[in-house]
Parts: structure tokens; sequence; C-alpha cells
């Protein structure tokens, strides 16, 4: 290199003298010269030998011919270029004033104004060009250069010539230019031919690092963030930087849409809209729609036992405010993911969505209860109302229903004049058995074994002070329909029970979304009564459209009839609704995995595991969706780390054998078949499991065996038939057949 570098400088002696090596990137390398006839520094910029030899020497000249014609105040000139002892080098001005990326290492983030005056400045430069049919390709902070403050875009030397009419351009090479961290979606898909908006979004990332630290997408190496920026949606701006203004987050998510068609027409449109000022508080709704997120109260109570009551209040806030025609409200998956987690209501803001945010306390001493509560706007952080209640337990429910309607005419003459009053539906008129109920509710949102039993034992008690308490029927219901997912037992009993409990809840009110859901649940899954359950499901939604669990549901219905595209639009309907649940996210995972679109299955399986790691359901089905594209090693690795898992259970070990068997370790999988045969002559395993190995190891016989045992047994499973890529082997099979119109599929 050093012998290389001695005749590079050797052949360009006469004009420059070469000083020393100023970086080095995946394009070239740049050394500082002096150029010998004017008495000025100058930027040397050697392109790698291996560019060099895909352009050649006289597509690169031609090139760097029509780039030296750039003339604009915000970009730095090309002044030479050439060829020397076989290497290719451009000639830039030395801007002394170091680079954006050296003020970002020492400064992490800018300030508000100074980075959009940066983004305006740039912005121009890259404007100009693009008018002058010139795509940069590597828009980054190390081409943002300063020169007495002012910003400056360089490196246009091998940007790529585009006409708006498709001419072909001259760089056609197919070269990988672009760094990961900036690359656009398109740029990352190894498009060739990359228009205006690759730029815009390059140009939309460097902002967004300016304000919040950090890019918006960044892998753990070039090879996942390229594959990050397809498929990964950023972070809300404010949720790091919660003083940006709305308007420039806003701004800044569509120069980040994924569908080019999506971004600014223009650089110059894009820079307008970060310098447009921020709209009047009046405007605040209709602009981020209008949504409120209920943070969950804190228990200030000396006892944590009370926790149950503050989480319990936040809840029956939730679904009041649910309830107000017109007002959108973050769901508890997503507001209680912050429980415990203090931040800026306009980061909150920007996670959830959301232009207000309520908080507030409970503090309770024997009957007493003090209460406070506050409204903000996510806009600027103001304070909109607040208020403090000294009261006994026994008002519980009217202080709930004051703080709705306080809020609701708040947001009346702040913002939307034509919200309707709430208006909350009281169940029981008894505290006791409302306090039991939401000790119910707290139990059995921890979604465990314990929990479950422990919120069985308090909706009982609830029913015992209030017989006719409708919601408390339908905890019963969800507790022994939900119980099953976390035992390995027969399901006759517990589907017996959950339908017992749905049904008296509906008896008792039959406007209760969430009791016919429960009941639809159960005459899908267990009954296998398509027509009813789909009465139920549609009831639920009509009843409230607004219950994402009532959608998840009702996917599963119209998959096992085989109405894939439904079921897809009920599940990511659902995940609108209630984005931060992992349990949703996995459903759309395994429709995915139905309807065979298998790379969304693994989009977000993966978005599930990085919810929750923990999880041994979500590698199971991940790792049949690595097995169904072909990449059996991943399947394998995937499968052994949910099985280290708690609660990681046979239907694990058996996708695990299924895999084995078929990348040829049959061994191996008949040791974990053997072991699951012990296993069943001390406890329960599901018949599922071993027509799953079976077919595996490619026994139709005997898998089918287990799968009239499954039938006999009315494992939900077999809800699937028609759609699981799983039993695709046997679908040939007459017994096969039989099962599909036994099950009146």
């Amino acid at each position: 290199m050093a012998q290389m570098l001695a005749s590079f400088a050797s052949a360009l002696a006469d004009r420059y003298a070469v000083e020393r090596e100023l970086g080095r990137g995946g394009m070239a390398t740049v050394y500082l010269a002096e150029d010998k006839k004017h008495g000025r520094k100058v930027a040397i910029k050697v392109l790698r030998p291996g560019l060099a030899a895909s352009l050649g020497a006289e597509r690169f000249l031609q090139e760097i011919g029509i780039a030296a014609r750039l003339s604009h105040p915000h970009i730095v000139p090309l002044i030479d270029s050439g060829e020397a002892n076989g290497m290719l080098y451009y000639v830039q001005p030395f801007i002394p004033g170091g680079s954006l990326r050296e003020r970002l290492d020492v400064e992490r983030q800018l300030g508000i104004k100074e980075t959009l005056r940066i983004a305006q400045e740039v912005g121009a430069g890259l404007d100009y060009a693009h008018r002058n049919r010139f795509v940069h390709r590597d828009v980054k902070p190390e081409n943002v250069l300063f020169a007495d403050g002012h910003a400056l875009l360089a490196d246009f030397g091998v940007a790529q010539v585009y006409s708006v009419s498709g001419t072909e351009g001259i760089t056609e090479a197919g070269i990988a230019i672009g760094t990961p961290e900036y690359m656009s979606p398109e740029q990352a898909s190894g498009e060739p031919h990359l228009s205006n908006a690759s730029d815009i979004y390059s140009l939309a990332c460097v902002v967004y690092e300016m304000l919040a630290g950090t890019p918006p997408v960044r892998g753990s190496g070039s090879r996942a963030t390229i594959a990050k920026q397809v498929t990964d949606v950023p972070r809300p701006l404010r949720a790091l930087r919660p003083d940006a203004p709305a308007h420039v987050e806003r701004t800044l998510a569509r120069a980040l849409a994924k569908d080019p068609g999506e971004r600014f027409p223009t650089v110059a449109e894009f820079v307008a809209a970060l310098q447009r000022e921020q709209p009047s508080a009046g405007a605040i709704g209709s602009v981020i729609g209008r949504s409120i997120a209920v943070l969950p109260f804190v228990n200030a109570s000396p006892d944590r036992e009370n926790e149950y009551l503050s989480d319990g209040i936040t809840d029956e806030l939730i679904n009041a405010l649910a309830k107000v025609e017109g007002l959108r409200v973050a769901s508890r998956t997503s507001v209680f993911a912050l429980k415990g987690k203090p931040q800026d209501v306009r980061a909150i803001g920007a996670l959830l969505g959301a232009a207000w945010v309520l908080e507030g306390t409970l503090r309770r001493a024997g009957e007493r209860l003090r209460i406070t509560a506050q409204l903000s706007s996510t806009e600027d952080g103001q304070l909109l109302w607040s208020e403090r209640y000294d009261r006994t337990l026994a008002d519980v429910f009217a202080i709930q229903e004051e703080i709705a309607r306080t809020i609701v005419d708040t947001l009346r003459v702040t913002s939307f004049a034509d919200f309707a009053a709430p208006s909350p539906k009281r169940y029981t008129e008894s505290i006791a058995a409302y306090g039991l109920y939401l000790r119910g509710r707290f139990a059995w949102n921890t979604r465990t074994q314990e929990g479950i039993t422990e919120a069985i034992r308090y909706f009982e008690q609830a029913i015992a002070e209030d017989p006719r308490y409708a919601p408390a029927y339908t905890g019963l219901a969800d507790s022994y329909a939900l119980q099953l997912d976390y035992r390995s037992v027969p399901v006759a009993e517990g589907f017996a029970l959950a339908k017992q409990y749905a049904r008296k809840a509906l008896e008792l009110d039959e406007t209760v979304a969430e009791a016919h859901a429960s009941l639809a649940w159960s005459v899908f899954i267990y009954d296998w009564d398509w027509e009813a359950a789909g009465q139920e499901f549609r009831r639920a939604v009509e009843l409230d459209p607004r219950y994402a669990t009532a959608h998840q549901w009702y996917a599963f219905w119209f998959a096992a009839l085989g109405r894939l595209e439904e079921a897809l639009v009920e599940a990511h309907t659902a995940l609108e609704l209630d984005p931060a649940s992992v349990s949703i996210r996995r459903t759309v995972g395994w429709l995915c995995y139905y309807a065979r679109r298998y790379d969304q299955a693994r989009y977000h399986l993966a978005r599930a595991i990085a919810m929750n790691p923990m999880a041994a359901e979500t590698y199971r089905i991940l790792g049949l969706v690595f097995a169904y594209q072909g990449d059996w090693a991943e399947a394998e690795r995937v499968l052994r780390e949910g099985m280290t898992l708690p609660g990681s259970a046979t239907y694990t070990t058996a996708a695990l054998g299924y895999v084995l068997a078929r990348t040829g370790k049959r061994a191996e999988a008949e040791g974990l078949l053997a072991n699951l045969e012990a296993q069943r002559r001390v406890d329960y395993v599901s018949p599922v499991a071993f027509a799953t190995l079976y077919i595996g190891l490619d026994d139709p016989q005997h898998a089918l065996d287990w799968m009239e045992r499954a039938l006999e047994e009315r494992r939900g499973w077999l809800a699937y038939l028609r759609v699981n890529p799983l039993l695709d082997p046997l679908r040939g099979e007459p017994r096969f057949q039989a099962l599909i119109e036994k099950m009146r599929l």
C-alpha cells in the first residue's frame, strides 16, 4: 500500500504534494495534498481498486466531468480528476471545518434550530443536484462538511446520473454504493436505479440522528442494518427527543416511509415541511389523531396490596373513555408496558401516538381514598387539567365517572367540541364485589398458571358478593379458557366451564362484548360449531369494535375456514388496536405461516420475540417457518433455544423432532419420540405432539392414528386442518379426508 501511495504521489508530483491520509471509506481513500499551482490545500480521493476496475477509466472520467458541472454554494465542487499509474482520482477543495460526523461524535445531539439550519443548507444543495439529474446515493454525516459554519454536501464524484424520462444513467455497474445506516429501503434491497426519493430518505436519516443521537435504523452489523432498513419502522423521534416539535417528528416519519411514493416529492418540500411552524394548539388532535393514553395510576399507598385498585381504576377509565365516540384510546397492553417507567409526556405521546396523556396516583388509608389525576398535551407537555379527590372507597365509582366526564369536557373546550359525553355502565353497586373483581383481573393479567388460579378464586368471591355481576362471570370464562394454555391437560372440563360462565354473563347482560368473544372462542376451538362461533364473534365486534382480542380470535376463525385474506385483515386490525400485545403480534405471524407468507411470518415472529424473548411458543412457530423456507439449520437452532425456556411444552419438543427427522437426524428424532412416550406414562401428553413427530418421521399412518385420537379429545389444533402447512404430506390420504369431513371443514 505504501509503495502504491508513493507511486501515486510521484505521478502527481508536478501538480500536487501529497502530505498524508485523511481517511478511508468503502469507495475511496482520501489524502490531504497541496495544490502547487494555487497554493491551496486540497483533498484527493483515490477510488478503491475494485470500484475503479468496475467503472473503467473512460466511464469514470466521463461521469466526473458531468459531476464537475454542479456549482452551488452548498455543494463541495470538483476541481480536478484523472488517472495516475492505474489509479482513478478526483480532487476537491480541503474543507477545514470538519464533518458533521465529527460534530456528532462530540455533541451526540444538536440543537433543534441548528439541526434545521443544517438540513436547510444541505437540502438546498441536494435539491439543486436533483434538478440537474443527479442522485447522490450516499448522503451521510461524513459527507456533510462545514466551511465557516455553513454546511456543504460532498462526494458527488460517483453519483448516479439518472433521467426523469428513463434515459439510462452512466453508472450501471451495479456497485453497492451507500452506507447501511443511511440507505433507503430500495437501495438496501439492491435496486440499481434510484430516484430522488432515495436521497430524501437518507437525508431524513441524517436529520433524525442530529436530533435523536442515533440513526433511525441500526442493526448489530452491516448486513443486519441493511435488512432492518427494509423491514423495521423507526421509533418516533420524540420517544428519544421529547422536546422535538411534533411537526418535525411527523415530517421525518413521512420522509422515512418504506414506500418511496409515500415520501415528499422533492427535497425542497421535505425541508420546507421541517421549517414550518408548529400547528396551533387547537389543531393538535386533527394532526396526530384524536387519541388519549391513560397511564397506569401509581399506587402511592404504603400497602402494595392496593396496586390492584390503582390498576383497576386505570382499566375502568380506559374502558369508559373507549366508549366516547370519536376518541381513540391507547390499548391496555400499550400503556401497561410503560408501568414503572417514568417518561416525559411528549415522549409517551410519540411512543403511543397519543395527543393527550392522563396520569394519576392513588393513596388508600383504610376506607379513605385520595386520587389525583392530570391531563397533559403531548404536543408541548402543557398541563390541561388536574384535580385531587379526597373521598371514601364507596365513592370510587363516582370518582371514575367524574374523571372521565371532566376529561371529555376539557377536550371539548381545548380541541374538539363534537365529543360525546361518556356513558360508563355500572355492572354492580357492591364495592366488595367490585374490589374482588379488580383483584381477579389483576391476577389474570399476569398470564401465569398461578395467576389464573388466583383469578378464578377472586372472580368466584366477587360472584358470591353479587351473583348478578356479569363481568365477573366473563372473567371466569376467560380464566378457564386461558388456563388451558398453561397446562398439559385434557381440554373438555376447561372449555365446558368457560362456556358455562360466558353464557351466564350473557344471560345477565347481553351487551358484554368480552362475554360474546369468550363464548365464541370456546364454541369455535372446542365445539367446532363454525356458524355459531361466527355469530358470536360478529356480535362481539359489533358491540365493541375496539376490542382487540375479539378481532384476534375472529382471525383464527377465518383461517380455519380457509378464508386467509379475511383472517389477515382481522389480525392486522387487532394489531393496530393493540400494537404492544405480544400475543397479537404472534397471531399475525402464525396466520402468515398458515397463508404461506413465510417472509412476513418471520418478520412478525421476530418482532414478537424482541418484545418478549421468554415466550417459548413464539420460537416454536418461528422454527416451523424457517423449516418451510428450507433453512433447516436455523429452524433447529431456534427450536433448541425455545426448548431452554421456562414453560416449553411437548409441542416444542415435537417440532424439534420434526425438524431433526426431516434433516436426516432420525435417531435423535426417535429419541425425542421415546421421551414423549415415557412422559405419557406418567403425565398427559397431547396427541398433537405425537402426530407432529410422526409426520416428520414420514410415518403417515401413525400420524393419522394420533390425529384421530386428537379428534376424540377435541384438540383445537385440528381446526386448522385445511391450512396448516405441516399437514401437506397427508392431504392425499383417505383417512385425512375423512377427518376433514368429520370436522365439517
